[in-house]
């Protein structure tokens, strides 16, 4: 851990408002300090890479003065930290005889509690790693093996379940190294336990962070409506709505537009790739952001036996709300299902068949902005002040000129979502300007826009109890402010108290995952990147790879581990088979990874029929219903059900721990176990092949790939896997 001193100094004299944060702050806001014009911030750090940004009067900037940045998920730059280890964690167990106060001067460093439910807690120790030791924990003078989860910084941390229906509860741990036995309690450490008295800690006043149990055991599948299945043709986009009458044509065959110039347009034939088709502008005929391709509830409910085949449980819609766009990110109406999808009708029958099927539902909602077809803000575009939705954005200038003209820009006159004219932020906090009221984190220090929030409440509860959803994806929840998630927590579980809310956080989703904010977030950060950069780009080694994966599981409580939305790609990335140029040897490995790794499988559709596709929007193809045709297809999907049924048909690869074995290079091991058993998990990702031992009562479960099986083990050749079970 090291002190780092963050330092910017504007540009322009005056007061500004100065923030900062980073993947060492869960992205959440910190106060700079200001003195004589410049800002300043210390933190403690443990050793690591980091990205941040300054936020400068509302705008996310990189730091001016550090040369070393990276691309961001939205086309800007962070700046990167790196923190070298300042504060001693290499002690030798000689050094420790030598002198116990080393050990001593973390005092009050070394436990974590976290309560999952009124008598259920974790208890999580940090120790050092140059300090190899067996850990056990004695509870109320019952024992308990402590389990390493990972590295994160300088520290070590292993963990525990345990029950106590009390108020308070004593704690001793006992660490076993080689030789040498220590004992931690309320006096700090000793080497003999008598001198150590138990380490007292009420539990009466630790909130509960419940998270649902049924996540652990989803599959999910994550669908783009307007792409997937268009089963009522009835209902296609017409373009007759009024908010679609000032837009562009589609030109005449051989002309071109310029790519900011919007029109809306059906496509009829989901296989015609041609570029007046889909996209005037790009001959090779990808998709656009105003094509649509009628897909539809209908169409989902058709294929509810090919998603019930491959073994899917949950299934995640981007948003089906009424929109302009295709992507529906552009809200018209937060409480209107988009009539091209469905009636609201229909879409409470699709939902109650869904889980008539063993299915669950969940919802992407994006309420950081509306759309500009959005109705109040379409009030407040006509009337201005005298609208009773002023106060819902932040106007600068009013009125809008008519018509817009063609180097019209929108903050000169309103608030919006990265300066889009079509997303006009909500303003939540009236006692400071959008987005500064992200700074106020405690609701008692704020001066909520209560109209505003109760219609937001109001449309989730319609959503949550009325249609019977099961939960929320939230979109760019780091730009709405914090204490509206957290208000937004609290009514939700009161409708439906099993309700999943998951944040879409890119980076750490540590300051997120708690009780008073989100169940979990999008595994970006400790699952994806690694996952991809290991197995398809190739561009991170076995060390890097597992020490990542450690830290996410080192950071998060249990619940939250077991509920991330574990993805390899989405609306947002590139497709997984376009990563990897193809190559489904590599694919197969990671999402074997994938599907016995701790955590929800997200799925995108069409990644289980090796569909292709760039960046945005051309990884928002429709889905090729002739896949069928393809041999490749046929054999991905063949895959992903086999995989699907293995992980569901066996409750270690959801409930059970998880670490990594240790392997020779070119082997990746790891295992899930308990109690009741182990499951390990061995695959080749190297290019030589490489004999492979296992125990002689242990039974194989699956196989990928060329396996030479013999009496003392097997033979993994390059691109397999074998996953082997052990009962007791």
């Amino acid at each position: 851990m090291a002190e780092i001193q963050f330092r910017y100094q504007p540009p322009t004299s005056g007061t500004h408002l100065v923030g900062l944060a980073g993947d060492f702050t869960g992205w959440e806001i910190l106060d700079m300090n200001e003195v004589g014009g410049v800002y300043f911030l210390n933190l403690h750090i443990d050793k690591g890479r980091y990205c941040y940004k300054f936020i400068v009067d509302g705008n996310w900037i990189p730091d001016p003065d550090n040369p070393l940045t990276e691309p961001d998920p939205f086309g800007g730059f962070n700046s990167v930290l790196i923190v070298q280890e300042t504060i001693p964690s290499h002690f030798s167990w000689k050094e420790i005889i030598q002198d116990l106060s080393l050990l001593d001067e973390r005092k009050g460093y070394y436990i974590e509690l976290n309560r999952i439910s009124n008598e259920k807690y974790e208890l999580r120790f940090n120790w050092f790693p140059s300090l190899p030791a067996d850990l056990t924990a004695i509870i109320d003078g019952s024992y308990y093996t402590l389990l390493r989860l990972g590295i994160t910084g300088n520290q070590e941390v292993f963990h525990c379940l345990f029950n106590c229906p009390e108020n308070f509860c004593n704690i001793k741990i006992k660490i076993q190294g080689n030789d040498n036995i220590l004992f931690w309690g309320a006096e700090g450490f000793s080497f003999q336990e008598e001198d150590v008295s138990p380490y007292l800690l009420e539990l009466s006043n630790l909130p509960i962070f419940s998270v649902p149990e049924w996540v652990t055991h989803s599959i999910i599948y994550q669908i783009f409506p307007d792409r997937f299945c268009n089963g009522n043709p009835s209902n296609d986009p017409d373009f007759s709505e009024d908010y679609y009458k000032n837009c562009r044509k589609p030109p005449p065959p051989g002309e071109y537009l310029p790519p900011h110039m919007e029109y809306f347009h059906l496509v009829e034939d989901w296989y015609d790739i041609s570029y007046l088709k889909q996209s005037p502008w790009l001959p090779e005929g990808k998709p656009d952001w105003w094509c649509f391709y009628g897909g539809d509830i209908a169409g989902v409910r058709q294929k509810l036996p090919y998603l019930k085949d491959l073994g899917i449980n949950l299934l995640y819609f981007n948003p089906l709300w009424q929109a302009k766009s295709n992507h529906k990110y552009d809200a018209a109406d937060f409480k209107k299902v988009d009539p091209h999808f469905a009636t609201e009708e229909e879409m409470g029958a699709f939902v109650k068949e869904a889980h008539q099927n063993g299915m669950r539902i969940i919802l992407d909602v994006a309420f950081n902005h509306t759309g500009e077809a959005f109705w109040a803000f379409r009030d407040v575009v006509e009337k201005g002040p005298n609208s009773p939705y002023w106060l819902w954005y932040d106007w600068y200038k009013w009125p809008l000129p008519d018509p817009l003209p063609p180097d019209f820009n929108p903050r000169e006159y309103y608030q919006c979502w990265w300066g889009i004219k079509d997303m006009p932020d909500l303003n939540y906090d009236l006692s400071l300007p959008h987005p500064a009221e992200n700074y106020v984190r405690d609701i008692n220090k704020a001066v909520p826009n209560r109209s505003l929030v109760n219609h937001i409440l109001e449309c989730a509860r319609w959503w949550i109890v009325d249609i019977d959803i099961d939960g929320f994806r939230l979109d760019i929840p780091n730009e709405v402010p914090y204490w509206f998630w957290e208000l937004f927590r609290q009514e939700i579980r009161k409708m439906k108290p099993d309700a999943w809310l998951v944040g879409e956080i890119w980076h750490s989703g540590k300051g997120w995952v708690n009780h008073r904010y989100f169940d979990s977030v999008m595994n970006y950060a400790y699952f994806k990147d690694p996952v991809l950069e290991f197995f398809i780009l190739g561009i991170c080694d076995k060390k890097n790879f597992c020490s990542r994966i450690e830290n996410g599981l080192a950071q998060y409580p249990i619940q939250s581990m077991k509920a991330m939305m574990n993805l390899l790609g989405s609306h947002d990335t590139i497709r997984i088979l376009e990563l990897a140029n193809g190559d489904v040897s590599r694919l197969k490995l990671a999402l074997l990874f994938q599907m016995t790794f701790i955590g929800a499988p997200h799925i995108y559709y069409g990644d289980e029929i090796a569909m292709l596709g760039g960046k945005d929007p051309d990884n928002r193809r429709p889905f090729n219903w002739k896949w069928e045709e393809n041999p490749v297809a046929i054999d991905l999907r063949e895959y992903y059900k086999n995989l699907i049924k293995l992980r569901l048909s066996n409750p270690l690869l959801m409930d059970g721990e998880f670490r990594f074995l240790p392997a020779p290079e070119g082997l990746l091991a790891w295992r899930r176990y308990n109690e009741n058993g182990r499951i390990d998990v061995v695959l080749n990702y190297g290019r030589e092949k490489i004999p492979v031992e296992f125990l002689s009562s242990s039974k194989i479960i699956f196989t990928l790939g060329e396996i030479e099986i013999n009496s003392t083990g097997s033979i993994l050749y390059p691109n397999s896997g074998i996953v082997y079970i052990s009962i007791p």
